[in-house]
């Protein structure tokens, strides 16, 4: 039999800020493939809260990370907004922070292997305030992702902003991406990008490339939650949710200057340098 009502029927809850920086992170093991990613996400993570340049909230999402990645996140970095739950997928995990956010909520949405460079979300936040219809903005520029999904941005571009084509995107940025996801530079460029070009936007005095990534990207809670998919598959397919920003006619946008840099399963010598710098 019930006795009474629950005093907190009523209570308001403590509402979200008006910035927040997210990660999904997942180590279930520290052997093998995973045997440094324990120091890649304490390194992504750190950098990620301390380089950020603006007041904002940390939310974690951990898909069912082994003990040891969990008892760092409870006791030693203790993040604002701590979410544990079994492997639920990376879809899944960025799908749910964005739909629990309210809609005008700015968030950073990215994987737990990223690193961040001084400011990182103030010059993305520059961005997304300067140009219109934006679906996300990235902080990572590219070359081989201006292959996908920014039909809309191109057109937009071509109307309403200074659009240039070149090779604007360092040789070294190249070659520090293919290092971060094991591939040759010398290849990449026979393979894929010899040829390419780069497409630079320039609205109101700020440029932005015409383009995004799926491993790190901000936006509006309330534009991004209708947008992402239900993904049965644990890393999933970041395509659909691309293909869907440009579809609905927003912008895919990467800040000109690298604000984030893909790390991989294990961090190189000058990046773990510039870990303990910005950190410490």
């Amino acid at each position: 039999m019930r006795d009474g009502h629950n005093p907190n029927r009523m209570a308001r809850i403590q509402p979200f800020g008006k910035v927040i920086i997210s990660a999904v992170t997942h180590l279930p093991n520290q052997e093998d493939y995973h045997s440094e990613r324990f120091d890649v996400i304490r390194c992504s993570l750190e950098t990620m809260r301390a380089n950020a340049g603006v007041d904002c909230e940390v939310l974690i999402w951990d898909n069912g990370s082994c003990a040891s990645l969990k008892g760092w996140l409870i006791n030693n970095y203790r993040p604002d907004h701590l979410i544990l739950s079994r492997n639920m997928g990376l879809s899944i995990g960025r799908a749910s922070i964005v739909h629990m956010l309210p809609p005008d909520t700015i968030v950073g949405i990215a994987d737990d292997d990223m690193f961040y460079y001084p400011g990182w979300m103030a010059k993305q936040i520059k961005v997304l305030n300067t140009f219109p219809i934006v679906g996300t903005v990235s902080g990572w520029p590219v070359r081989t992702q201006f292959r996908f999904h920014n039909k809309s941005t191109l057109e937009w571009g071509k109307k309403y902003a200074r659009l240039q084509r070149g090779r604007f995107i360092s040789v070294q940025e190249d070659k520090d991406f293919c290092t971060s996801i094991g591939r040759d530079y010398e290849t990449e460029q026979v393979q894929y990008t010899r040829n390419d070009k780069d497409t630079l936007l320039t609205y109101k005095k700020v440029k932005a490339y015409a383009t995004g990534h799926h491993c790190q990207f901000i936006g509006k809670a309330g534009t991004l939650a209708p947008l992402m998919r239900y993904d049965s598959v644990a890393m999933g397919s970041d395509r659909p949710f691309e293909k869907a920003i440009d579809d609905a006619g927003l912008l895919r946008l990467t800040t000109y200057e690298r604000t984030t840099r893909h790390i991989g399963n294990k961090l190189d010598k000058e990046l773990e340098v510039l870990w303990h710098e910005y950190v410490t």
